[in-house]
């Protein structure tokens, strides 16, 4: 069990204390290097800006609104002391793994400077945090293709069943593979020195989804669609084939109504048939009117003609006949089948007409 308050060793208080006073008197050791300082002008003088604002409130401990701006600070323009200084400000929100790491990158970085103060300020601080930190051990089974993830960052296959100093507080861990299903666990990491060691098993595969090996056949209607259908669609054939005939027996009617029009006017014109003698222009208007009493006579038979078939239609596909020829294709192995055509009849005299098939 690792105990909730760790009091700080000796070093860790005489690193606070020199930072103290680093801070108040040695601009030099937490200024941005100069060597850094070659950037946009923009962006040097932003990042000028938000390290100086983020000095201020780290000075007022107020470490949470400090290390966003001095990380921004550092991504604009990189600097040795704006490194050290969001690496004391991450020391100060507690975040030890992420402190002791800026700290070693700030101590190669003065290294290569030849900066002396930089590099034994660093060395202080990481020599304190050391024994402090925390750690996270991740053992995995073998599973292809894994990939494992702490708080959504990649972990190298080569870092697993190593200890990894790793920030206190929780973390979410997820093992995943092409092909298996996702595994992952939430780990809560202790303020000092603790070690959690997490036991990723091997992956289940995920199940393979089920196809259907052919064409699946209908199922067969009892009673239901096919029944209520008509025998097999011959009622709505009807129903079409008599909406039709009364189309037709008004066009019919129509044409006869206008050719008993245009004879009677014809008649009644004295300059096309004076008295009842009809000129070479009234007999063309005579023929004309004929020509629409023939297409009315023809129209009107076959309407009359598509009306009685469609009624046949409708009364002859009951249920019982429908059924009937159903069960009888099922004993003989093959489908029922209804063939109907409807046949136009015209003559010299009128017109109907025919409902020809096999029921």
């Amino acid at each position: 069990m690792i105990p909730s308050t760790v009091h700080a060793p000796r070093a860790l208080r005489r690193a606070r204390l020199a930072l103290a006073a680093v801070v108040l008197g040695s601009a030099a050791l937490f200024a941005p290097s100069g060597a850094a300082a070659q950037g946009a002008g923009g962006d040097a003088t932003l990042a000028q800006t938000l390290f100086e604002e983020g000095r201020r409130l780290m000075e007022a401990k107020s470490y949470a609104q400090a290390c966003p701006k001095l990380a921004e600070s550092q991504r604009l323009r990189p600097g040795t002391g704006t490194l050290l200084n969001l690496a004391l400000c991450n020391e100060g929100l507690g975040r030890t793994a992420t402190a002791w790491g800026q700290f070693k990158e700030a101590l190669f970085a003065s290294k290569k400077e030849g900066n002396a103060a930089r590099e034994a300020f660093a060395q202080e601080h990481i020599d304190a945090l050391e024994p402090r930190l925390s750690k996270i051990q991740l053992n995995a089974e073998n599973t292809p293709g894994l990939l494992v993830r702490v708080d959504g960052g990649d972990i190298p296959a080569a870092a697993l069943g190593t200890p990894i100093p790793i920030d206190p507080g929780a973390h979410e861990v997820e093992a995943t593979a092409s092909g298996y299903t996702v595994w992952s666990t939430t780990v809560q990491v202790g303020e000092s020195a603790d070690l959690k060691a997490i036991a990723i098993p091997k992956l289940l595969p995920v199940a393979p989804t089920s196809k259907p090996a052919g064409p699946q056949a209908p199922p067969a209607a009892s009673g239901g669609a096919g029944a209520r259908s008509g025998g097999g669609g011959l009622q709505p054939a009807g129903f079409v084939i008599g909406g039709a005939g009364v189309a037709v027996l008004g066009v019919g009617a129509v044409f006869g109504i206008l050719a008993a029009g245009q004879a009677s006017d014809a008649e009644k014109d004295e300059t096309l048939c004076p008295e009842k003698r009809c000129t070479p222009e009234g007999r063309k208007e005579i023929n004309a009117a004929e020509t629409k009493a023939l297409v009315s006579t023809i129209g009107v038979g076959v309407g009359v003609a598509a009306l009685a078939a469609g009624a046949v239609l409708v009364l002859t596909s009951g249920p019982s006949r429908a059924e009937g020829a159903s069960a009888a294709a099922a004993r003989q192995g093959s489908p029922a089948r209804v063939h109907a055509r409807i046949v136009p009849l015209i003559g010299p005299e009128g017109g109907g007409v025919g409902v020809l098939g096999a029921f």
